[in-house]
C-alpha cells in the first residue's frame, strides 16, 4: 500500500459505471492517477502525485433488490481481490459508509435529483466530493455549497468531461482568436430513447436538458467566461407522456416482444427541451437536447457544437470523427474512443483512456493538492471544474424548467408561449406576462 492514500467511497451505480467511473478507479488502484494527468494539461505535477495511492473503501447503493452494491463489489473483486471494497445499502447509505471508513473523498454517482444530500454530508464531515453532473438542481443548494466548501477548505468536483474532450477544447482554447467576436453557439446533445424509458427509473425527477444541456452549458461558461442574462425555453411531451401506447409501435418495429421493454406506463417528463440563452457579452446560446433518439441511431448519442463568429465559424460533431464500422448484428455504427477507449495489456487487465475519465482525474488531483500538498480549495479554483463554475449552470436549468412548463401549459390554453427569465447573480425572475404579477423571483438571495 502506498504511503500516501486518498480512500474514496462511491455511491450509485449507473449507465456508465463499468465502462468510465469503476474502470478508471479499477486503473487508480492499480497505478495511481498521475499517468492520467496529461489528459487535463496537468503533467508537470505527476512527480508530486506519482507515490499517491488510491483506495475504493466502500460502494453504495439505495437499493440491495438488484444486488447493486453487491454485484459492483464482485466485478471489482474479479480483477482486484485484493481491493474488493465493502457494499453497503439504504436510503442515506453515505452515512454508514462514512461512519465506517476513513473517507477522503466521496464519488457522487446517484440520480441528478439526489446529489444535494450526501454532497451536504460529506461537506459536514470534512470529505471532499467528486459528483456526476449536474451539481445540483436549485441555485440555493449550489450557494450552499460553495459556501461550505470555502468555509471548510474542501473540494467540490463535478464530472463535466466535456469540457476535457480533446476536438471540443482545441476549437474553444485555439480558434475563438480566428473567429473574433462571437456571435452564437449552437449545441445539440441527445441521448437514445432507451435511456429515459429503460436505464433511468428516475427520468420523471429530471429533463433531457439538465440531464446532458449542463455539459454544454459548463463549456461555453468555462471557455469564454460568460454569464447568462437573460433565457427562453421551451419543451415537447408527446412521446414518452404516451409510453404506454407508443411502448407498442416501437415493440412492433423493432420485432421485439412486449415483454422485452420493462417500463409500460406513461413516463411523465420532457421528450426534449430547447433552450436560448443571452449572455452577458450579448452571445446567444442555441441548447436542443432530447433523450428520446430512436435505438437504431448510428452513434450512441448524438452530439455536436458549433460557434458562429464574425471572422469564423468551428463545428465539432461527434459523427464525423472518423470512426465508424459496420457489423453484423449491430449495423453501421460510429465510435467514440476519445471518450472512453480501452487497452488490454498483455497482462489480461483492461486501461481506460480518454476524457470520460478526465475531470475524475481533475478532482482526485484537487483533493490530493489540498490533503497531500497543503494547498487551499481557494487557491485551487478554476483548475477544475469546481463548485463555483457551476452556479450559473444550476441559475439556468432551474429557469429553464420553470420556463418551459410554463410555457408548454399557456400554448395548451392560450396558443402562445411568452414566458422568459433573466439573471442577476442575486436573482432568477421569471417574465409571465399571463401572471397578474408578470415578474416573479424564482430565487432571490438574501
Amino acid at each position: 500500500m502506498a504511503a500516501r492514500q486518498l480512500n474514496v467511497a462511491i455511491l450509485g451505480g449507473g449507465m456508465f459505471f463499468e465502462d468510465i467511473i469503476g474502470q478508471s478507479f479499477k486503473d487508480f488502484i492499480r497505478g495511481g492517477f498521475g499517468g492520467a494527468l496529461t489528459s487535463i494539461g496537468m503533467s508537470h505535477l505527476t512527480r508530486d502525485v506519482a507515490d499517491i495511492g488510491v483506495n475504493v473503501v466502500a460502494v453504495g447503493t439505495h437499493s440491495a433488490k438488484r444486488g447493486t452494491a453487491g454485484k459492483i463489489r464482485e466485478w471489482f473483486a474479479a480483477d482486484l481481490p485484493d481491493a474488493a471494497p465493502a457494499a453497503y445499502y439504504g436510503a442515506t447509505v453515505w452515512e454508514e459508509i462514512c461512519d465506517r471508513h476513513a473517507v477522503d473523498v466521496l464519488f457522487v454517482a446517484t440520480p441528478d435529483h439526489l446529489h444535494i444530500d450526501p454532497i451536504r454530508f460529506a461537506l459536514s464531515r470534512g470529505i471532499h466530493v467528486v459528483t456526476e453532473k449536474p451539481m445540483c438542481l436549485r441555485t440555493v443548494e449550489a450557494d450552499e455549497i460553495i459556501a461550505a466548501s470555502r468555509e471548510k477548505n474542501l473540494i467540490v468536483a463535478v464530472d463535466m468531461h466535456k469540457r476535457y474532450d480533446p476536438f471540443v477544447r482545441e476549437m474553444f482554447t485555439h480558434s475563438l482568436a480566428k473567429y473574433d467576436r462571437i456571435n452564437r453557439v449552437r449545441a445539440v446533445l441527445e441521448e437514445p430513447l432507451e435511456v429515459s424509458t429503460e436505464i433511468f427509473a428516475w427520468a420523471e425527477q429530471s429533463n433531457p436538458f439538465t440531464y446532458v444541456g449542463c455539459h454544454w452549458l459548463d463549456v461555453v461558461a468555462h471557455y469564454m467566461d460568460v454569464k447568462p442574462i437573460a433565457l427562453y425555453a421551451t419543451g415537447q411531451q408527446n412521446l414518452l407522456v404516451n409510453w404506454d401506447r407508443y411502448v407498442k409501435k416501437v415493440a412492433e418495429r423493432q420485432g421485439k416482444p412486449l415483454d422485452a421493454y420493462s417500463r409500460h406506463e406513461p413516463i411523465r417528463t420532457w421528450d426534449s427541451m430547447d433552450v436560448n440563452v443571452t449572455y452577458d457579452n450579448g452571445m446567444r446560446g442555441d441548447y436542443s437536447n432530447n433523450w428520446i433518439n430512436p435505438y437504431e441511431f448510428e452513434g450512441a448519442v448524438n452530439q455536436e457544437i458549433e460557434l458562429y463568429g464574425v471572422l469564423g465559424r468551428g463545428m465539432v460533431d461527434q459523427q464525423d470523427r472518423g470512426f465508424r464500422e459496420a457489423v453484423c448484428g449491430d449495423g453501421s455504427r460510429t465510435r467514440n474512443p476519445t471518450f472512453g477507449g480501452r487497452v488490454r495489456h498483455a497482462g489480461g487487465h483492461l486501461e481506460l483512456f480518454g476524457y470520460g475519465k478526465a475531470s475524475i482525474v481533475a478532482g482526485l488531483l484537487a483533493a490530493a493538492r489540498v490533503k497531500f500538498l497543503g494547498e487551499t480549495s481557494a487557491g485551487l479554483a478554476g483548475t477544475y471544474p469546481d463548485a463555483a463554475s457551476q452556479r450559473s449552470i444550476t441559475m439556468i436549468i432551474e429557469a429553464a424548467a420553470e420556463v418551459a412548463k410554463r410555457n408548454l401549459a399557456h400554448l395548451g390554453t392560450r396558443g402562445a408561449s411568452p414566458v422568459t427569465a433573466t439573471f442577476t447573480d442575486g436573482a432568477i425572475t421569471i417574465v409571465d406576462p399571463f401572471e397578474d404579477i408578470p415578474e416573479q423571483n424564482l430565487y432571490q438571495r438574501d
